[in-house]
């Protein structure tokens, strides 16, 4: 079982393919967990990703593009900066219970309010069994991401409004001393 009660059988026998294959879009709220409990700078782990499709997300100076939090890929396998390869086709995350609320989700996600197994995932389309996994607990966290993305968009306006007010460029080092001091105003 995994942290959310789930059947690991999939992971159990793949080799990492989910830490290879994706690009891990995190939260400010993933950043702000894995920082704490790896004792980590956000730029030791985070890239913020730039690209043409991006509508939202954070600017570094006003009118700049939008660029998104996403987990470090290590140049030499372009797997994520977290994964450990502990044997021979046993990888493992090396910061599981700090791992970001993606990581933690997948492979669900909501349909239609219902947990199921996401289309296409890169484990295969029998790797999960929904009834081996503790489907309130997947909802309960699945509804968890959502909060914790709908505050990352309040956080990106708090920022994006501070540079363009001030027109001045910012660092990234600057950003993240942002997002790991920012709190924003209750609702």
């Amino acid at each position: 079982m995994n942290g959310n009660g789930a059947n690991v059988a999939g992971c159990a026998t793949c080799a990492g393919r989910c830490c290879r294959d994706y690009r891990v879009e995190v939260t400010v709220a993933d950043v702000r967990a894995l920082a704490a409990g790896t004792a980590l700078h956000p730029s030791e782990f985070i890239n913020l990703f730039e690209h043409d499709e991006a509508k939202r997300g954070f600017r570094l100076w006003p009118n700049g593009p939008f660029k998104q939090l996403h987990l470090i890929r290590r140049a030499d396998t372009r797997a994520c900066t977290f994964l450990m390869e502990i044997a021979l086709d046993k990888p493992r995350c090396g910061v599981y219970a700090h791992r970001p609320l993606v990581c933690r989700n997948f492979p669900a996600a909501l349909k239609r309010g219902t947990v199921a197994v996401r289309s296409g995932v890169t484990c295969g389309p029998n790797s999960w069994n929904l009834a081996a996994m503790d489907l309130p607990t997947y909802r309960r966290d699945l509804l968890r991401a959502n909060a914790a993305w709908n505050e990352h968009w309040k956080i990106v306006a708090a920022w994006n409004t501070a540079i363009d007010a001030t027109n001045i460029e910012k660092t990234p080092d600057e950003l993240f001393a942002f997002l790991l001091s920012y709190t924003p105003e209750p609702s």
